[in-house]
C-alpha cells in the first residue's frame, strides 16, 4: 500500500488493559492490510504502539488532538455492541467493524521491543497478579510453588506492575515471594518484561496482560483458568491455541464472567473457577518435565544469558 497517497484515520481503542490492547493489535493489522489508510491510533496505552509497523503514528487517547482531529474516526473495543465476557476478545473487537471473526492465522499475537535486551534468563517465571477474586490464585498458593520449584535446582523469578485500574476500580498487584525467588516486580520496563518472558523457559501467570503479551514469544505458558473460560481469552501462535501454552480451569463449568461475586450459591464459599494448587503443580511439573527431555534440557544455559 502507498501510504504516502493514502487518506489518514483515527483509530480509538477505548481499552485500559495491556492484554486487550495487544488482542486488538491483530485486528488492527487487517485492517491495515485490507483498507489504504495511514492510521493514527489513540489508545491508553500508547507506549504498547510505539514501532508498531501497522500504525503511522500513536497518542494517549486523552489528547486534545482528538477532539479536533480532522479525519474519520472508528472506535475499536466497544463495550455496548456485544457481551465482551461471553466473545472471544479477537473478534468482540474485529466484528462490530465488520471484519467478521479472525481465523486463527489473523489471531497472531506480536509485540514490537524499542530498548535493546538486557534481561535475565530464568527456568521458571511467575506473574502473582492479584485483580478479580476469580482470577487470583491465594499467594500461598505462589509461594508453594515457588518453594517446589527452587526446592529443585531451579532459577525462579516474579514480575509485574503495582497499577491503578480505572476500568476495574481497584489496584492490581503482584506480591513478591520468598525463599530465593528473585523479585522483579515494579523492576522492569515493559520491553523487558517481554524479553525475560522471551528467555524464560517457562511461564506461569493467571489470565491477564502478561500472558498475552508472552503470547508473542516462543516460551512455554501455563494458564491459570478462571470465570471467563480460556477459549475466549486462547493465545494463538502457529494458528494453534494449544501451541505451548496449557490452561488449568477450575472445577465450574458455568463460566460466568463474574468479577468477584458467583452466582451459584453452593459455589460463594469457595470460588471453583479457580483452579487448586495440585492441578497447577502437576501441569507446572508436566511442563517441565517435557521441556528438560528436549535436547537442550530445561535448565538455564549460559549461552541464554546473553
Amino acid at each position: 500500500m502507498n501510504t504516502a497517497a493514502a487518506e489518514r484515520m483515527g483509530l480509538v481503542l477505548a481499552c485500559e488493559g495491556m492484554g486487550d490492547c495487544l488482542f486488538a493489535m491483530a485486528v488492527i493489522r487487517k485492517l491495515r492490510r485490507t483498507f489504504p489508510y495511514r492510521f493514527d491510533l489513540f489508545t491508553f496505552r500508547p507506549e504498547l504502539f510505539k514501532t508498531c509497523p501497522y500504525i503511522d503514528a500513536v497518542r494517549h487517547i486523552n489528547d486534545p488532538v482528538l477532539a479536533s482531529y480532522p479525519h474519520k474516526t472508528v472506535r475499536l473495543f466497544e463495550l455496548d455492541k456485544l457481551p465482551h465476557w461471553k466473545m472471544d476478545t479477537f473478534d468482540f473487537i474485529s466484528v462490530p467493524l465488520a471484519q467478521g471473526e479472525l481465523s486463527f492465522r489473523e489471531k497472531q499475537l506480536e509485540y514490537f521491543p524499542v530498548e535493546e535486551d538486557r534481561a535475565e534468563a530464568f527456568d521458571v517465571v511467575l506473574n502473582t497478579s492479584i485483580t478479580w477474586r476469580t482470577r487470583s490464585w491465594p499467594l500461598e498458593n505462589w509461594q508453594r510453588l515457588a518453594d517446589t520449584l527452587v526446592t529443585k535446582g531451579l532459577k525462579v523469578a516474579v514480575i509485574g506492575k503495582d497499577v491503578e485500574s480505572k476500568a476495574d476500580k481497584m489496584v492490581k498487584s503482584s506480591p513478591p515471594l520468598a525463599g530465593g525467588v528473585r523479585n522483579l516486580v515494579n523492576e522492569l520496563s515493559l520491553d523487558q518484561t517481554y524479553f525475560t518472558l522471551r528467555k524464560a523457559r517457562l511461564f506461569v501467570s493467571g489470565q491477564g496482560g502478561l500472558t498475552v503479551l508472552a503470547g508473542a514469544t516462543d516460551t512455554e505458558i501455563v494458564v491459570l483458568g478462571m470465570s471467563i473460560e480460556w477459549s475466549k481469552r486462547a493465545i494463538y501462535r502457529h494458528e494453534d491455541p494449544h501451541y505451548k501454552v496449557t490452561y488449568v480451569g477450575g472445577a465450574c463449568e458455568v463460566y460466568c464472567g463474574q468479577d468477584n461475586v458467583c452466582p451459584l450459591p453452593e459455589n460463594r464459599g469457595e470460588l471453583k473457577c479457580v483452579p487448586g494448587y495440585e492441578k497447577v503443580e502437576a501441569a507446572v511439573l508436566k511442563k517441565l518435565a517435557l521441556a528438560s527431555a528436549d535436547p537442550g534440557s530445561l535448565r538455564v544455559r549460559d549461552d541464554d544469558r546473553s
